[in-house]
């Protein structure tokens, strides 16, 4: 799975065999597309996806290159994640989330222990990227939590992305980028 900020942009990458094999560094080519889906957008509206598939041409592996909107086996769209996690970062509990939200309160706390239990590794990811995209940005300061921290961290990155490219997405799908479609799944056990 190759997470896309922009789909056509993507698209034209494979053409120009600019975007490679994440696997091999293979040539990349169209294969179709993966099964449709329907994700739930903030306010309650359906976000309708065919994410393309695509075929590398060395080692024979199919990807899907998925819009950093969808976040990979869930289905919400990630701004909704956005604001569960922007929520809890706040102190807010997880049964207030999902009423205000009007979404089962056991996947708000799904969620949010998902992220939690990798609050230290985002926040890493998140204060990396920003001090790369801006290196004279200030260190963050504690926000309280280790969720908390890593949203702070995050959201630090995807404001030094927007200030130096211009607004290419919303700031979740760019967090979900860096991210690196990690964000809400599971640590592996072991």
């Amino acid at each position: 799975m190759i997470v896309v900020l922009d789909e056509a942009r993507a698209q034209a990458d494979i053409a120009g065999s600019v975007l490679r094999c994440p696997g091999c560094a293979g040539r990349l080519r169209r294969w179709g597309f993966a099964r449709p889906r329907s994700l739930r957008a903030p306010g309650g509206g359906r976000v309708w996806l065919r994410p393309r598939r695509v075929r590398c041409t060395s080692c024979a592996v199919t990807h899907v290159l998925l819009p950093a909107i969808a976040p990979a086996r869930h289905g919400y769209a990630i701004d909704v994640v956005g604001q569960v996690l922007g929520a809890r970062a706040q102190g807010r509990s997880h049964r207030t989330i999902g009423a205000e939200l009007e979404m089962p309160p056991d996947t708000v706390r799904g969620w949010i222990r998902r992220v939690t239990a990798r609050a230290q590794w985002l926040h890493v990811q998140g204060t990396t990227m920003a001090h790369e995209v801006d290196a004279m940005l200030p260190a963050t300061v504690p926000a309280g939590s280790a969720l908390a921290d890593a949203v702070s961290a995050l959201g630090a990155a995807a404001s030094a992305v927007v200030r130096r490219l211009g607004r290419v997405a919303s700031p979740w799908q760019i967090i979900a980028v860096i991210a690196r479609r990690r964000l809400l799944m599971p640590l592996p056990s072991g």
